[in-house]
């Protein structure tokens, strides 16, 4: 009988700020060389996925900056909160 496969856990949008904080919090208490060594990959990929939620788009190797780098579908004018 076949394996059957396990339920991919999905990230919540909290764990996920909680991981992405966490490492800034190592790089902005260490510095960038002593920060990064002591981050996980977790929180990196946090990072990450955090990024391109706020619209953030990739640079693939070998491409060049496309402008915007930042895309929205925010319909009205941003406000100071």
């Amino acid at each position: 009988m076949a394996k059957q496969a396990e339920p991919i856990l999905r990230l919540t949008n909290e764990t996920m700020m909680q991981r992405a904080a966490a490492a800034l919090g190592k790089l902005d208490l260490y510095g960038l060389q002593r920060g990064v060594s002591m981050m996980s990959v977790l929180e990196i990929e946090s990072m990450a996925m955090l990024l391109t939620q706020m619209g953030l788009t990739p640079i693939y190797p070998g491409e060049t900056l496309k402008t915007p780098v930042f895309t929205t579908t925010r319909n009205k004018d941003q406000q100071n909160v």
